[in-house]
């Protein structure tokens, strides 16, 4: 009889604990009105909203959405003007739009404000920011002045550089302001009244010199007899690079000494040539600019004058895959 009642009343739990329960239900909290309707960007802000796991992501997202909404304007204008100056095809149009606005997007919006953020639920935050034009423009156009003014000291300070140097400077320099040119275009979308004139002289100089500065600069090559068979390779990769190889000597004109020792021995059924080359660029004063070593073993089963223009095969290998400049040991 005792067991009977207990399992009695284990039957009445076990029904108990299955019954049916209501499920628990959360309100999904609304979207504030700031997010579904933000304030649109005008002549004087530019305004953006987004969301992330944390207010840090969300505050990024919204600046890079920014950054693509200028993106948006400056690549339009670009195509438009583009399209009318030369008549180009949709395809390329579509080609120059991407790399506009993969280049806009890459500047750095630090002005801004997080005007409203909230945390709409487990790791979902929304911000509302905002960029003053005027200090974005004016953001921009100071980080322009600072590189402009640190190449023109650097410029000042060229006279006393070797001519590797100089022409490295200024091929930094051309790069530089090659990566300004979009920062150039988005001040013209925050200020119309921007003139970019004095920047774009200063690009044009910095090309200009690159330019006037290598047509003057020529090669000329010294060897011993173990690298006289490695000549053509290095002579090729310069003049693939559009330098001239003449007999000078003025302060443009530089020696490219090479030495080469070779080692002449059978392995395993091979003809081998372990060739170490010594390869030095110096200027007119016999001042070194430039160096490298290279060890490379040739190899034939048709003796070792083979063995040697294996040598030069894998040499040539070398420029091909790493650049002249590279092998070399020099930049500019």
């Amino acid at each position: 009889m005792k067991n009977i009642l207990i399992l009695f009343i284990i039957t009445l739990l076990f029904n108990a604990c299955g019954a049916d329960k209501e499920p628990l239900t959360t309100t999904p909290k609304p979207l504030p009105s700031w997010y579904t309707n933000p304030p649109q960007s005008d002549t004087n802000y530019l305004y953006e909203v987004a969301e992330g796991h944390d207010k840090k992501e969300a505050i990024t997202n919204a600046l890079e959405m920014m950054a693509a909404t200028l993106s948006t304007t400056v690549s339009s204008n670009y195509k438009s003007i583009t399209t009318i100056s030369s008549g180009m095809s949709n395809n390329y149009q579509q080609d120059i739009s991407h790399k506009v606005e993969t280049s806009v997007k890459a500047i750095r919006i630090s002005n801004y404000s997080v005007i409203e953020s909230t945390q709409q639920s487990f790791r979902r935050y929304l911000v509302l920011i905002r960029s003053d034009k005027k200090l974005l423009f004016h953001s921009l156009k100071s980080e322009l002045d600072e590189t402009r003014l640190g190449l023109q000291q650097q410029e000042a300070n060229l006279t006393n550089r070797n001519v590797l140097e100089q022409l490295q400077f200024f091929s930094d320099a051309t790069k530089a302001y090659k990566a300004l040119q979009q920062t150039l275009n988005v001040m013209h979308v925050l200020n119309t009244n921007f003139a970019s004139k004095p920047y774009v002289k200063q690009a044009q100089h910095y090309t200009n010199s690159y330019n006037d500065l290598r047509a003057k600069v020529t090669f000329s090559f010294q060897s011993n007899r173990d690298a006289e068979n490695l000549l053509p390779v290095l002579s090729t990769g310069l003049s693939d690079e559009g330098v001239l190889i003449q007999e000078r000597e003025d302060v443009y004109h530089l020696d490219i000494i090479l030495k080469a020792t070779v080692e002449e021995v059978k392995s395993m059924g091979f003809d081998l040539a372990r060739t170490a080359i010594s390869i030095k660029v110096q200027d007119h004063t016999k001042t070194v600019l430039g160096s490298n070593k290279l060890n490379i073993t040739g190899q034939s089963t048709q003796g070792y004058a083979v063995a040697r223009e294996n040598v030069a095969i894998k040499l040539k290998r070398l420029v091909d895959e790493q650049g002249i400049k590279t092998v070399l040991g020099v930049r500019f």
